[in-house]
């Protein structure tokens, strides 16, 4: 029952090393500019997603930078209503309203003959992204793996020493 438990630990754990979720902390400088911070819950760097301002009326892109190592960066406020959005890859995006400018949001007239088409956000500009989690699976992966190879090659040594001593 041991050998079952520890197996099904073993098998069981890279799962567990996945399970984090990107937060996104937005702060007013009260200087016109905000302070955004983003990091994985599992304290684990979310440097180089990618944060956008994005504008409401017409989800034009204000603002696109990818995040640095400090996992924080210092925009000033747009005069137009925004959200804040941070992609730190795939199922990990999240999005919060912008906080107003201290003298208000204006007002914004929308025309359908001034309309253009937002830029959409390439994939070239995707970097990777080395985790501690992958790292770690990668390794027991291998183990797992040189562990099988070993076993196989001792038992298929004891069956050619059965099958020579008959």
């Amino acid at each position: 029952m041991k050998k079952i438990s520890s197996f099904l630990i073993i098998l069981l754990t890279p799962i567990f090393l996945f399970s984090h979720s990107l937060v996104l902390s937005v702060m007013d400088n009260e200087d016109g500019t905000i302070t955004v911070q983003g990091v994985f819950n599992t304290g684990q760097s979310a440097a180089g997603a990618l944060l956008i301002l994005e504008a409401l009326h017409n989800k034009e892109i204000l603002y696109e930078k990818r995040l640095p190592a400090s996992n924080e960066l210092t925009v000033d406020i747009p005069k137009i209503p925004y959200q804040i959005v941070l992609d730190g890859g795939e199922g990990h995006t999240v999005i919060k309203d912008g906080i107003a400018p201290p003298e208000g949001f204006k007002e914004v007239k929308t025309s359908k003959e001034n309309k253009e088409k937002p830029r959409k956000r390439s994939r070239t500009d995707a970097t990777i992204a080395t985790s501690n989690a992958v790292t770690i699976s990668i390794i027991i992966a291998f183990v797992l793996l040189f562990a099988t190879i070993f076993i196989s090659i001792k038992n298929t040594n004891k069956l050619l020493l059965e099958l020579k001593n008959k």
